[in-house]
């Protein structure tokens, strides 16, 4: 089977003909009692990463992991980079055939390799671990995902995955697997426990944030800059014990330990999960902020859509008359900007003298690489609203309005629900030590030309002092030939605005990238 090319855009930390050949690991058992149950965790390293950089990370699983006589073997990939050799899940037969070489140094015998086989992968790694699972049938008795994540919807997704499988990273991960994917993930983890309880989620799909823990806390010794990573927050002890206990549990409550072991473990679960919580339902209130209504809102959080709220902000109604504007929750259009781009506002005078308005809303899905929110997986984004603007409402209703209101006012209200959203220790960081935000003028597409509207973006621009934010607006005053007595923005997402708080405005600016280079290797298949 031949594929086009796949050009995978890699961070490469030396030139590739010159990376020093790595040799495979093998940590045989710290636990020698022959009544343990005996086990193989096989740990994928990252992205040019030296596999030695995960000798500590096994050894501290090892340690936690009372309950077995685990092995654990981190073989090495051909140029560090085990995407070359199971790019898709078709065409992992190479990684495969270097794993299993490993493992067969190793001494480790497979009696099934559905009981006693265990996966886990660091950012890169945890791909390829993904892959390779899918690949082989899910022949392995779990998955450990650091800092990474299987598929996001479809038939690997976390709801449909048939083998055990643990998520953890980082508080402070400044790559893809960032809180704001963590909360994604553990939506799907939280859906799972509520039709089979809390304590099997935790044993088969848990989703675990790790206090104080960056990316770069799973290769001890080896700073990951190609993912923007932010500084840890704890030591390397600290952190190579919070590895090892989630690790430890996972392993515990996914093999036939005794009760009182996968009691201890699933307590552990049940501790990290208080701070997951903590760090991720902000998120989830945010999720459904953008498009819908939240059932039991936070204090001074609007219960949405968020395109309701720019609504009443872009009427420009007086404190007096704001009663006087009904909203109808703003319709989400969920099949694409192509059916976003044919919806048209509405408005009617009911009997007892308001202005009822119907607008439209767009929830933009993020796209790897956008400007700051690089990697992010879940934040929105933009909001899209197409709205009734203020001289179609002061006349309707025959009152003043200001129509001077921009789509960067409806931005900075953003701001403020997501400064309220934020947890605690996030919002303590953030005032600390964060970038703010800096709201630029509304700019507007060519000859207000709609379609341009449609295909434009919120502008994201990184600097030292702040993230400027500038919306794209398409004005229609009711003086307009075309389309009159409307008002359409493109918003900077609340979660976006959370996202940014949480973690990217702390990072330094410039990033210092080292000797780093980035590289395009092509594969051809």
């Amino acid at each position: 089977m031949r594929l086009s090319s796949l050009l995978l855009a890699v961070a490469v930390l030396c030139q590739a003909d010159k990376v020093a050949a790595d040799e495979d690991i093998i940590l045989p058992p710290v636990y020698t009692d022959t009544s343990l149950p005996e086990r193989l965790l096989i740990m994928m390293p990252g992205g040019k990463v030296p596999n030695e950089h995960y000798k500590l990370t096994g050894q501290a699983i090892q340690k936690a992991t009372t309950g077995l006589r685990l092995t654990v073997v981190i073989p090495e990939v051909f140029q560090r980079l085990c995407i070359i050799t199971c790019p898709f899940t078709q065409t992992c037969s190479l990684l495969k055939s270097r794993v299993d070489d490993a493992v067969a140094k190793s001494g480790f015998k497979s009696k099934n390799p559905k009981e006693d086989t265990f996966i886990s992968g660091h950012s890169l790694g945890a791909t390829c671990a993904n892959y390779l699972v899918q690949a082989y049938n899910y022949e392995y008795a779990g998955i450990m995902e650091f800092g990474g994540f299987v598929d996001l919807t479809g038939n690997a997704s976390i709801a449909n995955f048939s083998i055990p499988v643990l998520h953890a990273a980082g508080e402070v991960d400044g790559g893809g697997a960032r809180v704001s994917t963590l909360a994604g993930l553990y939506e799907q983890s939280q859906a799972y426990a509520g039709t089979h309880g809390w304590d099997e989620a935790l044993k088969l799909k848990p989703v675990q944030v790790l206090e104080g823990l960056d990316h770069s806390d799973f290769c001890p010794g080896f700073f990951v800059t190609t993912t923007k990573d932010c500084k840890s927050e704890v030591s390397q002890d600290v952190a190579l014990a919070t590895i090892g206990e989630v690790a430890s549990a996972f392993l515990h409550l996914n093999t036939p330990t005794s009760d009182a072991t996968k009691a201890k473990a699933l307590d552990t679960m049940k501790k990290m999960h208080s701070f997951t919580q903590e760090m991720t339902l902000p998120f989830l209130d945010a999720f459904q902020l953008e498009k819908g209504q939240l059932s039991s809102p936070p204090n001074g959080i609007p219960k949405g859509p968020w395109c309701d709220v720019a609504q009443q902000e872009i009427a420009g109604l007086s404190a007096s008359d704001l009663s006087k504007l009904k909203v109808q929750p703003c319709t989400l259009i969920t099949t694409g900007l192509h059916q976003f781009e044919h919806q048209h506002t509405n408005y009617t005078v009911l009997p007892d003298g308001r202005l009822d308005v119907t607008c439209f809303t767009d929830v933009e899905a993020p796209t790897t690489g956008v400007s700051n929110i690089k990697g992010s997986q879940f934040s929105s984004k933009s909001v899209d609203c197409k709205m009734v603007d203020a001289t179609r409402v002061a006349q309707q209703l025959k009152v003043s309005t200001n129509s001077s209101v921009e789509c960067a006012d409806i931005n900075r209200a953003a701001i403020e629900v997501a400064r309220k959203l934020l947890p605690a220790k996030s919002l303590k960081r953030y005032e600390a030590k964060g970038r703010g935000f800096c709201f630029l003028k509304d700019t507007q597409v060519f000859w207000n030309i709609g379609p341009l509207w449609v295909q434009s973006k919120v502008a994201l621009n990184e600097t030292k002092e702040c993230l400027q934010v500038t919306s794209t607006s398409l004005p229609s005053p009711i003086s307009s030939p075309i389309f009159p007595g409307n008002h359409y923005c493109k918003l900077l997402s609340p979660s976006a605005a959370l996202d940014w708080m949480m973690t990217d405005s702390h990072k330094p600016f410039p990033y210092p990238a080292a000797e780093e280079e980035i590289a395009t290797v092509e594969i051809q298949i």
